[in-house]
């Protein structure tokens, strides 16, 4: 790691960096409700003096802003996620080198080409509309668009025109050669069906809100288009104006196998400049609650092509942390392999859902798995540091924020100092604290003033 002189002009680097682009700029190209602040990131990067010659990992990516905010700082990083539609985010966000012109060619053309069909689609079911169509424009067939509903759309989230016209709008970004300016249209695309088109709100949880008819698909599209396009024109100025930028790479991975992952399919971590090894990890894991994120994220893991059927959903949970009752299958046993009632802290948890499961004779529903939901949840998380041992430098530091939960009949799960005892105890981080940073209301039941915190991990020199 280096902590030459240069290291105390990060900050006054990455902040003249950053002040080239706003706030919003890249960032909010897409978003999700769970999605960290950048401002962490930079917060740390001061702290730890990072600089240009370290490399940072966030193995839990979400939409990337990790990846992003190190790029923004000048520094190398590589971002992972199990959800396809963060990987798609991640990397489109980092990669700025796009072709402007076939860009702004690509977008006119399927703007041209999807306009009439959009307008057919608002025409169905409105004589006045209908005729107007007839006479004053050519004739257009819906026949080439497969447009019933896809088999894992959640009932009522999307209405039936917006439905239509999103799938007709699919159908010709998937037309398009499959590089990385086709990327942004895919990005452009799911991005604009949860906060624009669907019927879907979020507190924080997916929710249905009234129907919504029909939507100017066309116009929020071009828009979103308009908004990506600008943000690139000013990031490759800044670029050509001498703005430094750090490498990125995104990838699939699941966070248990983290090291495995990225010794076999990381190019930047192999690079001469890291030489296999991981200076910082900053990321936002999830944490023990009834967060289920393939819910929060149906349409655009849909509109992806990504997510068909339940083998598909399953898949994905499968790679995941389990966090919730919705990711709790019959062959999960990390718990016991990694004998993680052992610890104290997580055994009395346990336990005391357990009693309360007998003493109220809980015989269906979720509550069932709660216990397991903690079981495994904390033996994942043991398992996930220590794959991030195996790859980080000597003296490295891994940052978690965390956040405590009263999520399960308010029984208390204080995650970050049990996840604390874990990587000391049983993996050999040294120097560890934990550093608080804001209270946070429990989502289900009354627990309220949870603690939110960034455990910080170090591997021994």
């Amino acid at each position: 790691m280096s902590q030459d002189d240069t290291s105390t002009n990060a900050s006054m680097e990455h902040r003249s960096n950053i002040a080239r682009l706003s706030d919003t700029d890249i960032h909010d190209w897409y978003r999700i409700v769970f999605a960290y602040s950048d401002e962490i990131i930079y917060d740390l990067i001061e702290e730890f003096n990072i600089t240009e010659d370290d490399l940072i990992l966030d193995p839990f990516n979400g939409t990337g802003t990790t990846t992003l905010a190190a790029k923004q700082s000048g520094i190398d990083a590589i971002g992972t996620d199990v959800s396809p539609v963060g990987v798609l985010a991640g990397s489109v966000k980092t990669t700025w080198d796009v072709d402007l012109d076939e860009l702004s060619r690509r977008r006119n053309e399927l703007l041209r080409t999807i306009e009439p069909v959009l307008r057919t689609i608002d025409s169905e079911g409105n004589a006045t509309l209908s005729s107007f169509m007839e006479t004053d424009s050519e004739s257009v067939t819906l026949d080439g668009y497969d447009l019933s509903e896809p088999e894992k759309t959640p009932k009522g989230w999307l209405s039936e025109k917006p439905r239509k016209k999103m799938l007709v709008l699919r159908h010709h970004v998937e037309s398009m050669p499959d590089d990385r300016v086709t990327d942004v249209f895919r990005l452009a695309m799911v991005a604009i069906l949860p906060e624009d088109v669907a019927n879907v709100g979020f507190g924080p949880e997916a929710y249905r809100k009234s129907a919504k008819e029909n939507v100017n698909v066309h116009g929020i599209f071009a828009e979103k288009l308009d908004k990506i396009e600008g943000d690139l024109r000013r990031a490759q100025s800044s670029l050509a104006d001498g703005l430094k930028v750090g490498q990125s790479e995104v990838l699939a991975a699941d966070a248990r196998h983290i090291s495995d992952a990225l010794t076999e399919n990381s190019g930047l971590l192999h690079t001469d400049a890291h030489d296999g090894e991981v200076d910082y990890l900053i990321t936002s894991p999830p944490y023990p609650a009834e967060h289920d994120y393939t819910r929060n994220q149906r349409l655009e893991l849909i509109w992806l092509g990504v997510l068909a059927d339940n083998d598909d959903l399953q898949g994905i949970k499968k790679s995941s942390i389990r966090s919730h009752t919705k990711n709790i299958y019959v062959g999960d046993n990390e718990g016991e392999q990694a004998n993680i009632r052992e610890n104290e802290r997580v055994d009395a948890i346990i336990t005391e859902m357990e009693r309360i499961i007998d003493e109220e004779d809980i015989q269906h529903g979720f509550g069932q798995y709660y216990p397991r939901v903690v079981e495994e949840y904390f033996a994942g998380m043991q398992h996930h540091f220590e794959q991030v041992f195996e790859i980080m430098a000597p003296g490295g530091k891994a940052c978690y924020v965390v956040a405590d939960s009263g999520s399960y009949w308010q029984v208390s799960i204080e995650t970050g100092e049990i996840l604390q005892e874990l990587a000391e105890r049983r993996v050999g981080f040294v120097d560890t604290e934990i550093k608080p940073w804001r209270k946070l209301h429990s989502t289900t039941g009354s627990h309220d003033g949870l603690d939110e915190e960034i455990l910080v991990l170090t591997k021994p020199e």
